[in-house]
């Protein structure tokens, strides 16, 4: 309602309107059942008091239990008079927790109200304030009492009217907020007590009416709302965390995923079983309502796997940062929901009892699929129990008077981009002074599985190369190319450094443990473990998926017309978040607007900036050097920053900056195109990334180990952004333009390359001139620069990220193309050939 509104007044008009034309049929079935356990007792009553004046302790027990079998009743049957007001507490429950501390009242005026967040404080006698509100609302509930309990025992009038002064006191320093939704809620109240003594509810049901149950209904119903519960609350969030429980963890501290399904199944079940089971007792016909409960079932399941929505990139808050739009085929799912509603009812009139047989099949295979799916979720969780083992502050060591080599993998990071990135930040290249930036760079892979094996290992583990060995499974291999570098230094004297080694142990949280026994490698994992807001992060993230895991599994269950609705950019329908300027995930509405900080880049961007703070200075010659290899993910988290100075805020608007600077996405006649948020954020990202790392190039030059430090920042694959006119079969080029700059010794300047490179050449790079024949410790095969050979290379189009995707010995079927070296422009489309498909 606030979406539409914009106004947080209409929007507390527009919900107590909305959920008490929503609740009315509960509260008149309610009324109408208050009616017959009245109509009941007073029929009762006459015989009911002789028998009190007559008969005496346990006869007279025994003769009253007698008269109550005798007439069908119960005494419990007096609980009835008390729906009503049970109905409220729920409610009154869910108001007071959402209005209490709703940002959206904070601040808000109305009326002679100035802040609908504090208490209104109307009346005023010297420093003494009266809350008005509450004294009206309390009123308005006196008067809807009078009217309904008009014809009612004093001891009801009594019930209604201690308990609208209870709320007076519960309510009375409350946000006026609050009072103003109860109040109108009153209002709303009093209206229907009118109507309804307008036109009264027939106060004399017969006997059959009142307790005429049947018990199939109810066994079908308990059977459809417990499968509908586990689907939802169960099934489809462990089928979301299953397929990458990684993604969720962190290394930096414990996660318990079980718990936010144990959390989601519980919302599910007081949804399904708890409110559907209220809506079932007070109805009038219970096959309506089974029938409702049997459709929603069938509706969910079937929208779930014959609608399936690919969650794309979704991040850890379940935010799809590339967009989300799932009209397509609104229409058929539309008509095909009819038909299956239709087909229901038609079974229901003929044959019931076939979905007596059919709810006992559902509900037992989805519980053993949720089951499977749990037990795999904990199996996993297990597997990542070496987290706990590598949580040490890390430290890079360089030397002062050796030979340092620095690698840093920049994930996803876009070659292309620099040239635009030092035209609007001239003062970059004096900072990376002594780089040399390739613009003729490609990766074989373009996705790191594939692409950062002959990045850290060279030639011998290109995705080619990695097929061509396939009696040795991929991790193996991986896991291989991983160490090349470190235990060839190593072995060299060299002491070596490593920090968030991609998929060690071919696992997305990097396993270290596959260094442990080389003594001389120092190994890290800094995110998180660097981020000096990492709890504050995980605290926040924590009350997210406490709501929003079955709010998407809910969205994922509802037909398509519905899902963008339930999404609601991210935010799935929580206000608070939405208006929020601490949320730690970012919401893009457009290239130059953004709302709240998001999550992994913070703790990718954390670890850049604490480079300066982890590094130590080793001033004796007691070896020849040091090796750093750092993988870090901030170019790999799309983010918009607040420009000129690209810095990280809560709320970010660059309408002014972007307006006035949109040339700068034109160098040499050539446009970048900016037309989504991911393509801006991942801009932005690589900027933060270069400035981070350029300020820690600052340091090293105070340090005066600059010099002496060989530096080659790379990446393993390009973005899918389709930032030029290059698209080419299944992909864009700039997926293969990797980043590739290189600092050697003593170089001065910054100069531009068109020379072709691949990034399998940075073992050679790092060991020219340090280790004299180089040779791979694994294979024993030399390594070699083999540019020269170019036209032979076979670059790999690969769309299975995960290493749960890749337990084989060779990489799943993909795209193979082969490029002409001899163009010297890898942007030339008509340089490309596509191979094969397997």
């Amino acid at each position: 309602s606030y979406k539409l509104t914009g106004s947080a007044v209409l929007s507390i008009v527009f919900l107590s309107i909305t959920v008490g034309l929503l609740c009315l049929p509960l509260y008149t079935r309610a009324d109408a059942l208050q009616a017959e356990a009245n109509a009941i007792e007073n029929k009762l009553k006459p015989w009911k008091t002789r028998i009190k004046k007559i008969f005496k302790g346990d006869e007279q027990v025994m003769i009253l239990q007698a008269y109550y079998r005798e007439n069908n009743y119960h005494p419990l049957m007096m609980m009835r008079s008390s729906i009503s007001l049970l109905l409220q507490i729920p409610f009154f429950i869910s108001a007071y927790h959402m209005l209490s501390s709703s940002v959206a009242l904070q601040g808000t005026s109305f009326g002679p109200i100035s802040d609908l967040g504090e208490p209104d404080g109307i009346i005023k006698i010297g420093a003494f304030a009266i809350n008005l509100l509450p004294i009206l609302m309390t009123a308005i509930n006196i008067i809807s009492g009078t009217i309904y309990s008009k014809g009612l025992d004093k001891k009801a009038k009594i019930q209604l009217y201690v308990t609208a002064l209870v709320f007076l006191v519960l309510l009375y320093n409350s946000p006026s907020g609050l009072v103003l939704y109860w109040t109108l809620n009153n209002v709303f109240s009093l209206v229907k007590n009118i109507v309804m003594k307008l036109v009264p509810v027939s106060k004399n049901p017969t006997e059959e009416k009142i307790y005429k149950k049947d018990k199939n209904d109810t066994i079908i119903f308990i059977l459809y709302a417990l499968s509908m519960s586990i689907f939802i609350g169960i099934l489809i969030p462990s089928d979301l965390l299953v397929r990458s429980v990684g993604d969720f963890l962190m290394n930096c501290q414990t996660i318990d995923l079980t718990r936010y399904m144990w959390i989601s199944l519980c919302i599910s079940l007081g949804l399904f079983v708890v409110w559907g089971g209220i809506y079932f007792y007070i109805s009038k016909n219970k096959l309506i309502t089974t029938g409702a409960m049997i459709s929603l079932s069938f509706i969910a399941i079937f929208d779930f796997f014959a609608f399936f929505q690919k969650t794309g990139d979704l991040n850890r808050y379940l935010y799809n940062i590339e967009g989300y739009d799932n009209n397509t085929n609104s229409a058929l799912n539309l008509i095909t929901l009819v038909l299956i509603i239709m087909l229901i009812v038609i079974i229901l009139k003929n044959k019931k009892s076939v979905f007596f047989y059919i709810g006992i099949i559902m509900l037992t295979t989805i519980i053993v699929a949720s089951s499977i799916n749990t037990t795999s979720i904990c199996r996993d969780i297990d597997n990542y129990s070496y987290t706990t083992k590598q949580r040490d502050y890390p430290v890079i060591t360089l030397s002062k008077e050796g030979n340092n080599v620095v690698i840093i993998m920049l994930d996803r990071a876009v070659g292309r981009l620099i040239p635009y990135i030092m035209n609007e930040r001239p003062e970059l290249e004096e900072r990376f002074d002594g780089f040399t930036y390739y613009r003729n760079s490609l990766s074989f892979g373009t996705t790191t599985i594939a692409g950062a094996p002959s990045l850290f290992g060279g030639y011998e583990y290109s995705p080619l190369t990695m097929n061509e060995r396939n009696n040795e499974l991929l991790s193996d291999k991986h896991n291989e190319a991983l160490c090349v570098l470190p235990v060839l230094f190593g072995e060299n004297g060299y002491q070596v450094t490593l920090m968030d080694m991609p998929f060690a142990g071919y696992r997305i949280i990097p396993d270290l443990s596959i260094f442990d026994e080389y003594p001389y490698i120092d190994s890290y994992i800094s995110t998180g473990i660097t981020n000096p807001v990492v709890n504050e992060m995980i605290d926040d993230w924590s009350v997210c998926m406490e709501r929003n895991l079955f709010a998407d599994s809910l969205r994922q269950a509802s037909p398509l017309f519905l899902r963008n609705a339930l999404y609601d950019d991210g935010y799935f329908n929580d206000l608070n978040r939405r208006l929020s300027n601490t949320s730690y995930f970012q919401n893009t509405s457009d290239i130059s607007h953004a709302r709240g900080i998001d999550f992994t880049f913070m703790n990718e961007y954390s670890a850049l900036n604490a480079l300066t703070d982890i590094t130590s200075i080793d001033s004796a010659n007691t070896n020849p050097g040091s090796l750093v290899i750092l993988s870090n993910n901030t170019t790999h988290e799309p983010v918009l920053l607040t420009e000129p100075d690209y810095s990280v805020s809560s709320i970010v608007d660059n309408t002014s900056y972007d307006s006035e600077n949109s040339d700068r996405f034109t160098l040499d006649g050539i446009s970048i195109n900016i037309e989504e948020p991911s393509q801006m954020g991942q801009y932005h990202s690589q900027i933060a990334a270069l400035e981070a790392l350029a300020n820690w190039f600052d340091y090293l030059r105070e340090q005066g180990i600059y010099d002496n430090t060989r530096i080659i920042l790379v990446s393993d694959h390009g973005a899918s952004n389709l930032f030029f006119d290059d698209a080419f079969e299944n992909f864009n080029l700039c997926r293969f333009n990797c980043l590739m700059m290189v600092k050697d010794f003593n170089e001065t300047g910054f100069t531009v390359s068109d020379s072709f490179i691949v990034n399998s050449e940075v073992p050679y790079i790092a060991t020219n001139g340090l280790i004299d024949n180089p040779i791979n410790p694994f294979t024993g095969n030399p390594i070699t620069s083999q540019i020269d050979h170019a036209n032979n290379f076979r670059y790999f189009v690969y769309e299975c990220p995960n290493p749960s995707d890749n337990q084989g010995y060779t990489y799943n079927p993909g795209y193979w193309y082969s490029y002409d070296a001899s163009s010297e422009d890898i942007f030339d489309t008509n340089s490309w050939n596509y191979i094969v498909t397997e």
